[in-house]
């Protein structure tokens, strides 16, 4: 690398800093139980990565959401969205540059997200399983004034994990046999699977740090929704918006279209 082209690589490192602190406080809308907010800026993290790489990525991505944390009064978030975001943008990164073109590669990633997702799922829901027999006080609250409003929420958490840890697994099965048709898609499949795997570690991330803040991996669980749709919807914008550039002349500044095309 250049010392012009590394350069322009801190510019939009500073620039994509910038414009995923915004994406993440335009629209913060608070989680009961976490005192955390679920919001726009994972999809651009994704798109960090995939303009700047995995290294400038993850600095972009974290220092970025973290700035956010900051800005809207969570501070004490903030070091945990530095780490969990910054990871998030490695992992995505080099599953890229792992999978792309390597079938065997994509079908480990696949097998073992699968098997650790659902592990995850079955002990989460033991766990709240677990507190809501045992230790019912600690989640009860302003939203669950009850015993039995906190059944009905417990089954409902429960049911969306569930939905959830059938419809990730089967999302990754279709890529693993699209993976024979590549050619077909604008958007790279080792990209989906990149920001599919990077979507679910910022889940398990913030289910981690939520119950090490407070004390409480039930409480904590709760989050898990929202993260997910957090993630979809972070996915989908991605997905959108880089179909859209790689057909144009802004396609020059993506790391790793360009690495696809030379």
């Amino acid at each position: 690398m250049t010392v012009s082209e590394k350069t322009n690589k801190i510019i939009l490192t500073g620039v994509m800093m910038a414009i995923v602190a915004v994406a993440t406080m335009i629209i913060a809308i608070p989680v009961p139980f976490t005192n955390g907010y679920i919001h726009l800026g994972d999809s651009m993290v994704f798109l960090s990565v995939l303009i700047l790489g995995w290294r400038y990525g993850a600095v972009a991505s974290g220092v970025g959401s973290a700035l956010a944390d900051l800005f809207l009064g969570y501070v004490h978030w903030a070091p945990w969205t530095l780490c969990i975001k910054g990871m998030m943008a490695l992992l995505m990164g080099l599953i890229i540059e792992k999978a792309a073109g390597n079938r065997r590669n994509a079908a480990i990633a696949i097998a073992a997200t699968t098997i650790i997702w659902m592990v995850f799922h079955i002990a989460v829901n033991r766990i709240i399983r677990y507190e809501a027999i045992h230790n019912p006080a600690n989640l009860l609250g302003d939203e669950i004034p009850d015993v039995s409003a906190l059944g009905n929420f417990v089954n409902s958490i429960q049911n969306q994990l569930m939905l959830a840890a059938l419809l990730i697994p089967v999302f990754l099965i279709i890529i693993a046999f699209a993976l024979k048709k590549k050619e077909h898609y604008s958007i790279p499949l080792s990209e989906i699977l990149g920001m599919t795997l990077a979507g679910l570690w910022m889940v398990f991330g913030y289910y981690i740090a939520g119950g090490i803040l407070y004390g409480n991996f039930a409480v904590s669980a709760f989050s898990i929704p929202m993260n997910m749709l957090q993630f979809i919807i972070g996915f989908l914008v991605a997905s959108l918006i880089t179909a859209a550039l790689s057909k144009t002349p802004a396609v020059k500044y993506f790391t790793f279209r360009i690495r696809s095309k030379s």
